[in-house]
C-alpha cells in the first residue's frame, strides 16, 4: 500500500554524500502541519527536526550520521513512512576550508546589535557552510547532474572544521587596504604564505568588520571571490543560524534590522530573514567565483542577484519585509539556484568530484586542453586526450551560454577528443551578443581559455 506521505526528492535506500539533506514532499491530508520527522540515527547533539509546511507540502532539514539513517515520517496517528538514506562522506581531496580571520590582536568577537547575541562564530559559520553545501547538492540534482556538491573539511569525529587564524596585521591596516582595494590580495598572500594548500578553496570571514559609529561607514567589509579565496566581512554574522534546525526559524524571522547599529545588507528588505538570505547567498556566490564561475545572465542564478533568494529553497514564502507587507508566496521557478550555465561547469570541477579522481585511466593524463584560434581559417580547434565534455562562451565579463558533449555521468570514453567551431557558429550561439572568449573543460576538470578576435567597429 502506497504511503500517504511522499518524499519527492530522495528515494529510500539511496546514498548521499553530504550530511544534511533537505526533504521536500507532500501528505495526502489537506494539512501537513501535524507531520513529524525523526531520524532514529541522528547525530549526537542534533536538535529535533523542524518541519515547515504549506497546506499539503512540507520541507525539512535532516542531519545524518555516517552510515545508515532510518528517517521516520509520521502524520498524526494515522500515517507513517520510513526513508532509509546511507550517508557516505566524500573522499575527494579537494575541499572548502572555513577560516575565521582575526587581526594580529587575536580578538575573535564580531559585530552585534546588542549583548543578547551570542559570540558563537564557529557554529554560525559551520551552519552556513552546511546550508550552502546542501543547497548546492539539491540544485545540482534538480538540473540532472546528480546530488553533487563540494566537500567541507572535517575532523576525526566528522565535525566540520572552522579554523581560527590570527592575521599578520592590525585591523586598521586591513581597513586601509579595503579602502585601496588591496585587502583581498593581502589576505590571499597571507593564506598562500602561512597556510598553503592547493586542494583548498578558502572561505575567509573577517572577525574585525565594524561600523564606524562616527561616520556610519563600514570598516573591513567586502564580498570578493576568485582564485582560491572568497573573502567576506562579518557584519551580518549576528543573524546567521547557530545550528541547522534554527535555520528554518531564521529564514522566517521578520524582525526588523536597525541600520543605525548594524549593516543592513538585505537588498532593501530590512529584516533578519532577508539579511541572512542575502549574506549567506552572497558567501556562496563568492565561493562560486573561487570555483571559477563568472557572473551569468539568469536573474535567479546564484551567480547574479539570485543569491538574495537563497532562503527560498528551504521555505514556501517570503515573510513580511519593507518590500512586502504580507507574506509573499513564490513558485519553484522563483527559487535561487545554480543556473544551468553555472551548474554544467561545476559538474566537471575537481572540487565537485565526490571521490578521489587521481586514479584516472591511462587515456586521461592530467594535461590541459589545447585551444588553437586560427584567424585565417576563422576556426577554433580544440583537443584533449581526456575528452571534452564542456565549452563555455563568454562576453566581456560574464558567461552567456555553453555546449555539452556526451553524458553527464560518464568519463573520457563518452566525450570527443577534438572539436572544431567556426567563428560564425560561435557568434550564432547567442545572436546579438558578442562572444569574446571561450573556456574549455576536459573530463579531468582541467581547463583552458582563449580570446576570440573581435569584428572591427
Amino acid at each position: 500500500m502506497e504511503s500517504s506521505i511522499r518524499v519527492e526528492n530522495h528515494e529510500s535506500d539511496s546514498e548521499v554524500r553530504y550530511s544534511v539533506v533537505l526533504l521536500r514532499g507532500t501528505v495526502a491530508a489537506d494539512d501537513a502541519s501535524e507531520l513529524t520527522i525523526v531520524n532514529t540515527n541522528t547525530p549526537a547533539g542534533s536538535s529535533p527536526v523542524k518541519v515547515l509546511t504549506d497546506g499539503k507540502r512540507f520541507k525539512a532539514l535532516v542531519e545524518l550520521s555516517e552510515g545508515r539513517n532510518a528517517i521516520r515520517l509520521e502524520h498524526g496517528s494515522a500515517s507513517t513512512s520510513e526513508l532509509i538514506l546511507d550517508f557516505k562522506p566524500q573522499t575527494n581531496p579537494h575541499y572548502v576550508r572555513l577560516i575565521w580571520m582575526t587581526d594580529q590582536s587575536g580578538e575573535t568577537d564580531f559585530a552585534v546589535p546588542d549583548d543578547t547575541v551570542t559570540q558563537d562564530y564557529a557554529n554560525r559559520l559551520r551552519t552556513a557552510a552546511l546550508l550552502m553545501q546542501t543547497f548546492t547538492a539539491e540544485r545540482m540534482k534538480d538540473l540532472g547532474y546528480g546530488p553533487r556538491t563540494f566537500a567541507l573539511e572535517r575532523d576525526d569525529k566528522g565535525e566540520v572544521v572552522v579554523h581560527t587564524w590570527k592575521g599578520d596585521q592590525d585591523k586598521q591596516d586591513y581597513y586601509a587596504q579595503a579602502e585601496n582595494n588591496r585587502w583581498w590580495q593581502q589576505v590571499r598572500r597571507w593564506i598562500n604564505d602561512e597556510h598553503p594548500d592547493p586542494m583548498a578553496k578558502n572561505v575567509v570571514l573577517a572577525a574585525y568588520t565594524r561600523k564606524d559609529p562616527r561616520t556610519g561607514k563600514m570598516l573591513g567589509h567586502t564580498a570578493l571571490g576568485g582564485a582560491n579565496l572568497g573573502l567576506f566581512g562579518s557584519a551580518s554574522m549576528f543573524c546567521w543560524p547557530r545550528d541547522i534546525q534554527s535555520a528554518m526559524d531564521v529564514f522566517q524571522d521578520g524582525t526588523e534590522v536597525d541600520p543605525t547599529h548594524v549593516h543592513d545588507d538585505s537588498a532593501f528588505r530590512g529584516t533578519i530573514w532577508a539579511l541572512a538570505s542575502t549574506t549567506i547567498g552572497a558567501t556562496l556566490h563568492e565561493t562560486g567565483h573561487a570555483m571559477g564561475l563568472p557572473h551569468c545572465t539568469d536573474n535567479m542564478g546564484i551567480m547574479t542577484r539570485g543569491f538574495d533568494h537563497f532562503h527560498r529553497v528551504f521555505t514556501f514564502a517570503d515573510p513580511p519585509s519593507k518590500q512586502n507587507k504580507q507574506p509573499r508566496k513564490f513558485s519553484s521557478e522563483q527559487e535561487a539556484y545554480f543556473s544551468p550555465v553555472s551548474a554544467s561547469f561545476l559538474r566537471w570541477s575537481p572540487w565537485f568530484q565526490l571521490d578521489d579522481s587521481t586514479g584516472v585511466s591511462a587515456k586521461s593524463p592530467r594535461s590541459r586542453p589545447n585551444v588553437e584560434v586560427d584567424e585565417a581559417a576563422k576556426l577554433v580547434r580544440i583537443s584533449s586526450s581526456a575528452g571534452i565534455p564542456w565549452i563555455g562562451f563568454h562576453s566581456k565579463d560574464r558567461i552567456e551560454t555553453f555546449q555539452e558533449y556526451g553524458s553527464h555521468d560518464t568519463g573520457a570514453d563518452d566525450h570527443p577528443e577534438s572539436i572544431e567551431l567556426t567563428f560564425d557558429d560561435i557568434q550564432q550561439l547567442k545572436p546579438g551578443t558578442e562572444i569574446r572568449r571561450i573556456v574549455v573543460v576536459d573530463s579531468n576538470g582541467e581547463s583552458r581559455n582563449a580570446s576570440l578576435p573581435q569584428p572591427s567597429p
